[in-house]
């Protein structure tokens, strides 16, 4: 019997909050279902959740004590935890600025990073476009990680229930 270790992966804020979104919406409800899916296979053991300072600050900003309640609830499934740095710091400007995209942002990717994730995931699509993900994916290999891939929730859960990811 093998026993597989779970994949780690990186969700950002927008993630975590996209149960209290307007569902109205069909791709916002198809990341609400894939939120709740990841929830279960890491409460399963076949996911597992990467934590970081930056997901904690912007949580505790959530002005909605209830929301935030919540938020932190579904935090509490992170099984691994990476803690702000001076590294953290300085891979995030890096970021910042190469990719072009907001400072938070890029300390979320650079969490993701740092931490071992193979799969960062977020609702924004600046954050998760092709040329995006590429930009990141360089700064990962300058950390020698093998695979780093980004993309939205629901084409994530999609490709895990069909085997195709890695």
């Amino acid at each position: 019997m093998s026993i597989t270790t779970p994949l780690l992966i990186y969700l950002d804020t927008n993630v975590y909050s996209r149960p209290f979104d307007d569902q109205m919406q069909k791709r916002i409800k198809d990341e609400v279902n894939a939120f709740f899916n990841i929830i279960a296979e890491a409460k399963a053991g076949r996911l597992s959740l990467l934590r970081s300072d930056t997901l904690d600050f912007e949580t505790e900003e959530v002005l909605d004590e209830e929301k935030r309640a919540k938020i932190m609830g579904y935090i509490e499934s992170c099984k691994e935890y990476i803690p702000n740095s001076e590294e953290l710091r300085q891979l995030s400007k890096t970021i910042q600025k190469q990719c072009h995209i907001r400072a938070r942002d890029a300390l979320h990717v650079a969490s993701a990073i740092l931490g071992n994730a193979r799969y960062f995931l977020s609702c924004d699509d600046k954050v998760t476009q092709k040329k995006q993900a590429n930009c990141y994916r360089r700064y990962a290999q300058n950390y020698k990680r093998d695979y780093f891939s980004v993309m939205n929730p629901a084409l994530f859960v999609e490709n895990f229930s069909k085997g195709k990811l890695a």
